[in-house]
């Protein structure tokens, strides 16, 4: 079986605790995006994942980069369309998207705490022994040790 199939080998239940299920959703439906790979189109990563991950940040820290992207004015009345501009494009031939998000914004101590228990949480997502030994294996060690 695979490893990089998301949730294991085995579909089912598993006994897991209500914090788990949510550090699961956190990693699945959140960081489960374009911006948590080392590279796109071949430009690697310039930021940090944690900046990366949390959309903290251009993936290539550019500044003051714009490349279309919504109009943040509505034109919902007939005739403002042409009174209303338009946002400037200073479009690259990169091909990674343009942030979304404040730059500038220096995210809380907690925030990275977070982030490294949802790492640590991502790197045992396949593991489907619920935190023990698949099989008999180690306790058979012990006992052996024992005699």
């Amino acid at each position: 079986m695979s490893s990089s199939i998301v949730g294991g080998p085995r579909t089912g239940h598993f006994n897991r605790s209500g914090e788990q299920v949510v550090s699961r959703r956190i990693v699945t439906k959140s960081w489960n995006t374009i911006n948590a790979q080392d590279s796109i189109n071949g430009n690697n990563r310039v930021i940090t994942p944690f900046r990366a991950v949390n959309n903290n940040g251009d993936y290539l820290a550019r500044k003051n980069y714009t490349c279309g992207g919504p109009n943040p004015t509505s034109a919902s009345k007939p005739g403002l369309k042409s009174r209303i501009g338009h946002i400037l494009s200073s479009c690259d031939n990169s091909g990674v998207a343009g942030s979304s998000t404040n730059v500038k914004f220096v995210p809380d101590s907690s925030d990275y705490i977070k982030y490294k228990k949802l790492t640590s949480a991502n790197k045992n997502y396949n593991d489907t022994s619920a935190g023990g030994d698949d099989h008999n294996g180690s306790y058979t060690y012990l006992m052996r040790v024992r005699r």
